[in-house]
């Protein structure tokens, strides 16, 4: 094997460590969320979300990108075995990073109250106080996982990302908890508390490593006999600028539509005479209740497309464009399998599915929000596979430029239902969905457009769907047979759900729309496909 063909192969195998790390770690998010929005109610719930897109934001803007810029630079030195350089590189990021993140947190906490009033909800105040030390944290955070990631291992950031979500979720929900007793607005403040205190345990995790590996990496710096420029700090700064700017760019725009959202909605809200309160428990319910579910196969989807960026990257690299046609249909295909059914099964079990996590409180009004919204897992599926998929073929700019257009738009409509027509939820939802259609077909058909791309579009679309409803009407007659039966809304929605799978994917087999390769890429493929067999469900 060649050293092209090593390093693709490594690219491949890394990245998809880091891809199902993400996955986990926003299951562990989806999961605490859940209690929490019963511990904090909607209103508590309008608090935390918007304090934390507020953090969020500021996050992609000063440490988001820090990772991958510091990956880029520290691999290229290690690729031409410069260790002296790569260090002093690694050490200016490091206080690059505690400046920035000094600065940011600062600034959020002195700003808090005015940042609160800008977007409409001025009790989320306490909370976005209490996130701004988690800007200094990350900060740091962020330059030891590019450190390790330039030295082509994921892990120490897989397992750190793991113990800072688990340690987030034990203290939000506990403080959250703790402070609740002083009202709701501490209550909100406390479990945002849980993301900084996360972060540090992710922190103390990575130094612990940083140390016990020094010693390896210092031998390598002492043995290095490379002539380089001896820069300033300030041309450090700068290095790290100039790779960052292109990622913070696109990271930056991709999140902006939440923070369109929060800003749009409750000023809007607040525009027609709505007391705070209300605002704060109506955008409460969107942001958790209903974009909380959405949230979990979006996720599944975006993992899959962080997964397909090295493997694409790789075929790149070998010039096995063949190949990266294949992958990418594959990639497509698996996303569309996945966020389909989701769509279909969430459309007809919305009222369910809430009742279970959430109880009854709103429950009329979040499932009419879900069965609007649920056709949006599709089109968001699709167009993060489509941005991974252009990222692997280097084309950084087209899905900020599609972004950029559909946020724009977005604003438009959002500005037509929510102030002039005051539509509330309803047209937040609408706008979300058109939102998710434009980037979908965007970043799609550019990627048709690079790479040629042709689809069957009956193994990818209609067998699917017609599989997905023939899984929804039977899901929904299961529930309430066994609702019936037993009275009870927790076991009906459990039995459905567990004998929708099966379901769904019988009628797929059946119809062709799923063979033994597509079978394969899956984890345990092989073993599953001997299952099948012996069930007859296969040839």
């Amino acid at each position: 094997m060649n050293n092209k063909s090593k390093t693709s192969g490594t690219l491949a195998v890394q990245g998809s460590i880091l891809a199902a790390t993400s996955l986990l770690v926003r299951l562990i998010g989806f999961f605490y969320r859940i209690p929490l929005v019963n511990v904090l109610g909607e209103e508590g719930m309008g608090y935390y979300s918007s304090s934390f897109e507020i953090y969020s934001y500021i996050l992609v803007i000063s440490s988001y990108s820090m990772p991958s810029a510091m990956s880029k630079i520290i691999s290229k030195k290690i690729a031409l075995k410069q260790y002296k350089e790569a260090h002093r590189i690694f050490r200016g990021a490091l206080l690059f990073g505690l400046m920035v993140g000094t600065l940011t947190s600062v600034l959020l906490y002195w700003q808090a109250a005015n940042i609160a009033s800008l977007v409409g909800s001025e009790g989320s105040v306490y909370a976005i106080k209490a996130l701004a030390p988690s800007l200094l944290i990350f900060s740091i955070l962020a330059v030891f996982r590019g450190y390790f990631q330039g030295h082509n291992t994921m892990v120490p950031t897989a397992i750190s990302q793991v113990i800072e979500q688990v340690f987030n979720a034990i203290f939000s929900l506990s403080l959250a908890y703790v402070f609740l007793r002083q009202g709701l607005m501490f209550g909100a403040a406390g479990g945002t508390m849980g993301t900084g205190i996360g972060a540090l345990f992710g922190l103390m995790f990575v130094v612990l490593i940083y140390g016990i590996a020094r010693p390896r990496m210092h031998k390598k710096v002492l043995k290095d006999q490379s002539i380089t420029n001896d820069t300033s700090i300030f041309s450090t700064w700068q290095i790290i600028l100039m790779t960052a700017a292109p990622m913070l760019i696109g990271s930056s725009v991709y999140n902006l539509s939440n923070i369109v959202d929060m800003v749009m909605f409750q000023r809007g809200l607040l525009s027609h005479g709505y007391e705070g309160t209300y605002v704060s428990s109506q955008y409460g319910l969107l942001a958790s209740k209903y974009r909380l579910i959405l949230t979990l196969p979006i996720s599944i989807a975006s993992a899959m497309a962080a997964a397909s960026i090295p493997s694409i990257t790789a075929s790149i690299v070998r010039k096995e464009y063949a190949s990266v046609q294949k992958k990418a249909k594959m990639a497509i295909k698996m996303v569309m399998l996945i966020s389909i059914p989701a769509a279909f099964g969430l459309t007809v079990l919305s009222k369910p599915v809430l009742m279970m996590l959430f109880g009854t409180t709103s429950l009329e009004t979040a499932s009419v929000l879900m069965r609007i919204g649920a056709v949006s897992i599709i089109f968001f599926s699709l167009s993060g596979i489509s941005i991974g998929i252009l990222q692997g073929l280097g084309k950084m700019n087209v899905p900020v430029i599609h972004s950029l257009l559909a946020i724009a738009l977005k604003i438009v409509l959002m500005y037509i239902l929510i102030y002039v027509m005051d539509t509330g939820l309803i047209g937040a939802v609408v706008a979300n969905v058109v939102f998710s259609f434009i980037v979908a077909v965007l970043n799609y058909r550019s990627v048709q457009k690079a790479i040629k791309l042709s689809i069957d579009y009956k193994s990818v679309l209609l067998y699917p769907v017609l599989s997905a409803a023939v899984m929804s009407i039977t899901s929904l007659m299961v529930y309430w047979v066994i609702y019936f039966l037993s009275r009870s809304n927790t076991i009906g929605t459990m039995v459905a759900i567990v004998i929708a799978i099966p379901i769904y994917g019988l009628v797929l087999i059946k119809s062709g729309a799923v063979e033994e390769d597509d079978i394969k890429m899956l984890p345990m493929g092989l073993r599953l496909i001997a299952i099948l067999k012996k069930l007859r469900w296969m040839d």
